[in-house]
Formats: structure tokens, C-alpha cells, sequence
């Protein structure tokens, strides 16, 4: 299903009723899509089994990341009573944007900085024209992408350029058809999301094809490469899309960041 960009809340609708699976199984149902792990399922997910180390999933990975849980450095702020008039509206663009959305300008007005950035809307048309602009500019001859094919940005605080959240880092990658990155290794654990088009990703020695909607992460200094595949049929870009976010901060802020490209 290709998304209507001009009607981004009617895609959202009509994706959410073809994607439901209210009823799909019956009125009474209760186990909803864990129906699919049938005995087939549990059949091909045991022989998948290597070590047969067992370890818990329930890793919080909220607005603080799983650092703060882990270092039991997380609070809680009460908010206010009441919210005016004003604020029960969704005005085409927010204060925020009005103040902070303005590229490479900041205003002489603005407070000191808090953790975490003023700007609460990061627009995807803006993403899409630098991700494209950058792979124009390298068809043009004059660089601007990360390597061949690999067009990327970060998502950062407009008060002084740091990262959007102070223990989480946000980026987006576009790949282009036929390209392949290079391994990389990283300290800090990352979690990806394709959205849209399609290809290969390899973490590790595993390699797996990936499509729009999917989900994976990739460990700690375990190399990682993508390689895209997308076409006309899944991708509105022709292109991989991916949007990352990593703990990477924290492990910059702990002088344990390391990088490493794989030849």
C-alpha cells in the first residue's frame, strides 16, 4: 500500500483497516495475532535455538532511553492543572515551529537551553528535500553524501546543534537502488525502522531482506551494512529509507564512542 503523501491522516486510516485483525479470528478470540505461532511456528523458532541462553526483552526504550532505568536516574515533573483554550487546537504550524524552524537561524530571544530540543515538530518534507538534495548534488559531481549511494541526516537541537534528546540520538538514512554501505561497527546499541522501500541488511554474519514496517536492531560493535533493493512497486523514492535511533550520546558523553568501518 503506497501512502498518499498529500493526505498523510487518511493513509493512516485506511492503512489501520487494512492492517486491523479485530475479529479475524472470531468474537471470542483473545490470543489475537499470536495465533499465527502455531505448532509449525514454535517448530521453526526452536530450531533456530543456539545457545539456548535465555534473557529478558522487557528493556525500556521510552523518551529517557534504557541508560536512565539502568542508572536509576529517571524523575518525574508534575505538569500543569489546565491548559488554555489556545492549546486544545492544532494549529498548521506550532509555536515551536514558528520560533526554532527556521534553518540555520535561532532566536536572539530564546532561553537558555534545556535538555532536549524546542522544536517538537521535524517535519518529513524537510527530511525528504535534504535527503534528496544530497544525492543531487552527488550525481552533480560535488559530494554531500555519506558514500556512494548513502544519503543521511540527523536530527538535532536548533538551540546548539546537539542531538534532539540528551540520551538518544535520531537519524534517517536513504539508500539508493543498487547501493550497498559499507560494514560498520559501533559502540551503543541502534534501532532501525525501514520506512519505505525495500533490501538486505547483514548485522553480523546474518542477513535478512527487509521491507517497509519492519523493525530490527543492531547490537553493539556488531558491523552492520544495508544494501536496497526498493523499486517502483514499494518505495515512492525508489530508494531504502530508514530511520535510526541509537544511545549513542550517552556512550559520547562517557568518552566511549567508537566507529569503525569494516573494509
Amino acid at each position: 500500500m503506497t501512502p498518499d503523501r498529500t493526505d498523510p491522516a487518511g493513509s493512516i486510516a485506511r492503512a489501520t483497516k487494512a492492517c486491523s485483525n479485530w475479529n479475524r479470528w472470531g468474537e471470542d478470540d483473545v490470543l489475537g495475532t499470536l495465533n499465527f505461532l502455531d505448532e509449525a511456528k514454535r517448530r521453526e523458532g526452536a530450531a533456530l535455538v543456539r545457545r539456548g541462553v535465555s534473557f529478558s526483552l522487557s528493556q525500556r526504550f521510552d523518551i529517557d532511553g534504557p541508560f536512565q532505568y539502568a542508572t536509576e536516574a529517571q524523575f518525574f515533573e508534575f505538569g500543569r492543572d489546565e491548559i488554555s483554550d489556545a492549546e486544545r487546537i492544532t494549529p498548521e504550524r506550532s509555536r515551536s515551529e514558528r520560533l526554532w524552524a527556521h534553518p540555520g537561524l535561532r532566536p536572539l530571544s530564546a532561553a537558555p537551553a534545556t535538555p532536549g530540543s524546542p522544536l517538537l515538530a521535524y517535519k518529513w518534507e524537510h527530511t525528504d528535500a535534504a535527503l534528496a538534495d544530497q544525492l543531487l548534488l552527488e550525481r552533480e559531481g560535488f559530494g554531500g553524501t555519506v558514500e556512494p549511494g548513502h544519503a543521511a541526516v540527523r536530527y538535532s537541537n536548533p538551540h546548539d546543534g546537539s542531538d534532539v534528546l540528551p540520551t538518544v540520538r535520531a537519524e534517517f538514512h536513504r539508500v539508493v537502488r543498487g547501493a550497498e554501505t559499507a560494514p560498520v561497527r559501533e559502540t551503543g546499541s541502534s534501532v532501525y525502522q525501514v520506512f519505505d522501500g525495500s533490501g538486505t541488511v547483514t548485522v553480523g554474519d546474518r542477513s535478512w531482506t527487509v521491507g517497509r514496517g519492519d523493525l530490527f536492531a543492531v547490537p553493539s560493535w556488531e558491523p552492520f551494512s544495508a544494501r536496497s533493493e526498493a523499486g517502483a512497486t514499494d518505495s515512492d523514492e525508489g530508494a531504502l529509507d530508514l530511520f535510526r535511533f541509537s544511545d549513542a550520546p550517552v556512550f559520547e558523553a562517557l568518552g566511549l564512542a567508537r566507529t569503525q568501518k569494516d573494509a
